[in-house]
């Protein structure tokens, strides 16, 4: 507790979404991110669109290590999904060596969110299984390519009814390649969900 008060006096936060210092996420961001609709897509739900703050604030957290920026953009974003009762809540999982070079899983932080707003369980049902290139690298085909078959799900996806959870939707290709994997593991039922979402 002294540290991080401390910590704050000597670099106090900064606004992830305009770069202001005194918040992770100032009350301007805050009401823009706010005011944005919630996307309409086939398939997923999503909680924003990927609009300017939002991208800002996905990436402060995603390579910059904001993890309380990402956390309360979630809890912001988990007030406008609505989650499948009785769902377990999984996240789309990195490789191993993105997540040591990273430190952490964006994709877990939102999930974790979701679960505890919506008061539900939080459980790790996928591996991903080898590692793959970066999918905002590659077009849609090359995505699709990319991630198939890269998804192991556990043996506790059977029966279940899952709330797959990721960071950012653009194509689909990821979140399709790990929900045929849970289906594949039996799970009973599997819906998308994400922060944001490239319209």
């Amino acid at each position: 507790m002294f540290m991080a008060a401390l910590l704050d006096v000597l670099a106090p936060p900064r606004c992830a979404g305009c770069d202001r210092p005194g918040r992770v996420l100032c009350e301007t961001c805050v009401e823009a991110i706010d005011a944005t609709p919630t996307p309409l897509i086939s398939g997923a739900r999503a909680a924003f669109p990927f609009s300017s703050e939002v991208r800002r604030v996905l990436h402060c957290g995603k390579f910059r290590d904001c993890r309380s920026a990402l956390r309360t953009l979630a809890w912001m974003g988990a007030a406008r999904l609505q989650a499948p009762p009785g769902s377990l809540v999984t996240a789309v999982p990195l490789s191993r060596r993105r997540a040591a070079e990273r430190g952490y899983n964006q994709a877990q932080v939102v999930a974790q969110a979701l679960a505890d707003f919506h008061r539900l369980r939080d459980a790790a049902l996928l591996t991903r299984n080898r590692h793959t290139q970066p999918q905002s690298a590659l077009d849609r085909s090359a995505r699709r390519a990319n991630v198939a078959g890269a998804f192991t799900a556990s043996s506790a996806s059977l029966g279940a009814t899952v709330w797959l959870v990721d960071d950012v939707l653009t194509t689909g290709a990821t979140v399709a390649a790990a929900r045929q994997a849970l289906l594949g593991a039996g799970a009973a039922r599997v819906e998308v969900a994400a922060l944001a979402a490239v319209l």
